[in-house]
């Protein structure tokens, strides 16, 4: 048994500076995949099922949930078969884990705590708010949920406990590192009020505000982050209750709750960090988002871009703050989270492949995961995204390091997009739209048609993802004056400053059997569509400069 002062060391590493790269054995990875369903590791069979989908789509990681209750279903009594089932299936497929801990709270609710956690209310107490708005993810005459409270000590000394024995498991039954990191809660805060109001909540509203906190908010440059602002708003108070220094409004009282969870969160973390040396994160239920505008509606306390900074102050064991994104302006939703402050994870995203593009090649991302990949069309173009990034993963990462990556999403109404890679300036159109109009000059006149591609999602999803239809692509500079490119519908054109550039040669990649190939040379016409229209593709461009 490792001796708690002494971690054990892992082969994956999360770099703590710029660019952040994650790295096993030295070597520099992307983690490029998704996250099963959330019941989907709950029984051997589903785990082996849902895994196998995760890899026939061409991840190289999945991401899946480690339950409390099904871990310690009585008090200090664990059972991680599952977690081996997950180690095992991981290896037979072929895939990198993340590990979710859904403790004591997970979509801000309390529902994978254990029976003898949620059954003895006076040991750990329930949250107690007021209802001042529609909460999401419920409707009138619902059954309730169970919401444990962030500030009770036995409750966070049980969750500690378990996670250890979490992570003591993984010291013994992966020293090989199948488990690249570890989630500590999920979409942790408060719905349907600012803050929690029990006897033990409002008992520490009215207490002074940690030391800590103010320190942090006081080197905080002056506007620079909403605990800051309403610190400043408030007459720059030295020290006083948490409403004398921020106020008494539902973002002071949003600041009051991501202290408290953070610190919950780092407890945890720090104790299981102590234990194993892995990289441990957060996820954040965006907020503000459209039609969530006050806290509340989002989960107070958790890690959203409002409180940011004191998450970062008050957890410093986590390796990152991640962004779950359900949003359609993901490019929004992604800066927040990619500031250079920490490295950055997507851990939960649509099924957008457009997405899975811009996360690594604009914000640098360390990895990115799609909800429900286990429902994702394996004919689908995130699939073959995924593939193209997993098989040429090394490279990507290399270019990333060397600052030599970019990308290219082109949103509706938009026509070109320009770049500068490896001192190259590239042009992007819309490769379509672009024939189009060459065809024509030509006296061809071909009928408008929408371009039919396929659904990211299977059939039997419960909801439906259409296929993408913008334009995008992953641009890797190769560092010998070429070019790796993954994407669709876009036509780049390559120019510098002090040359005149020709495309030398095209190698087309394909897949094969999941495998990422050399395909066809590509010239004469074929280079008017290098990469294709109805579905993605990829290549290998080198130029040459007279």
């Amino acid at each position: 048994m490792t001796s708690p002062t002494t971690p054990a060391t892992r082969p994956w590493a999360l770099t703590a500076e710029p660019p952040f790269p994650f790295q096993r054995d030295g070597a520099p990875a992307l983690l490029v995949g998704g996250q099963v369903f959330n019941s989907a590791s709950s029984s051997p069979k589903a785990i082996a099922d849902s895994f196998a989908h995760v890899r026939r789509v061409g991840a190289n990681v999945v991401l899946a949930p480690v339950s409390w209750a099904l871990s310690e279903p009585a008090e200090g009594a664990f059972d991680f078969s599952l977690v081996d089932d997950m180690l095992a299936e991981s290896r037979t497929n072929d895939l990198r884990l993340v590990l979710l801990w859904f403790g004591a709270f997970k979509n801000a609710a309390s529902t994978y705590a254990p029976t003898w956690v949620r059954s003895d209310p006076d040991r750990f107490p329930r949250a107690v708010v007021e209802a001042k708005g529609l909460q999401a993810f419920t409707y009138e005459g619902a059954t309730a949920k169970p919401v444990l409270s962030a500030f009770s000590a036995d409750l966070r000394e049980a969750d500690a406990r378990a996670f250890e024995a979490l992570i003591r498991h993984l010291v013994d039954a992966d020293p090989e590192g199948t488990v690249v990191m570890v989630q500590v809660e999920n979409e942790s805060g408060i719905l349907s009020d600012s803050r929690d109001r029990n006897a033990l909540a409002e008992a520490a509203w009215a207490e002074e505000v940690p030391t800590d906190l103010l320190a942090h908010v006081r080197a905080t440059p002056a506007a620079g982050t909403p605990s800051r602002m309403l610190w400043e708003a408030n007459g720059r108070v030295e020290s006083g209750t948490w409403s004398q220094v921020f106020g008494d409004t539902p973002a002071a009282e949003e600041v009051f709750m991501a202290w408290t969870i953070a610190t919950y969160v780092e407890h945890l973390a720090a104790r299981g960090r102590a234990i194993a040396d892995i990289p441990m994160y957060a996820n954040a239920w965006l907020g503000p988002q459209p039609g969530q505008d006050t806290p509340g509606q989002w989960p107070s306390g958790g890690p959203a871009s409002t409180v940011l900074d004191v998450w970062r102050a008050a957890a410093p064991s986590l390796s990152l703050l991640g962004p779950d994104i359900y949003v359609q302006d993901a490019d929004a939703a992604m800066k927040p989270y990619a500031t250079g402050i920490q490295p950055f994870f997507v851990p939960e995203s649509q099924l957008r492949p457009a997405e899975l593009v811009r996360a690594i090649g604009t914000y640098g991302a360390v990895g990115w995961s799609a909800y429900g990949l286990d429902a994702a069309n394996p004919d689908g173009q995130l699939s073959a995204t995924l593939t193209f990034i997993a098989g040429l993963e090394a490279e990507i990462a290399a270019a990333s390091l060397r600052g030599a990556l970019t990308a290219i999403v082109l949103e509706p109404g938009v026509e070109i997009e320009n770049r500068s890679v490896d001192g190259v300036d590239i042009i992007a159109r819309g490769a379509r739209a672009l024939l189009a109009r060459m065809l024509l000059d030509a006296g061809v006149n071909i009928p408008h048609a929408e371009l039919e591609v396929p659904a990211e999602s299977l059939p039997h999803a419960q909801i439906a993802v259409p296929g993408e239809t913008r334009p995008f692509a992953l641009i890797a500079g190769t560092g010998d004056g070429g070019f790796l490119v993954i994407g669709r519908e876009l036509t780049l054109d390559y120019f510098a400053a002090d040359a005149r550039v020709e495309i030398d040669a095209v190698q087309e990649l394909i897949i094969d059997e999941g495998r990422v190939v050399n395909g066809r040379v590509l010239n004469g016409d074929e280079r008017l569509m290098i990469l294709p229209n109805d579905r993605v593709g990829a290549a290998r461009i080198r130029l040459v400069r007279l």
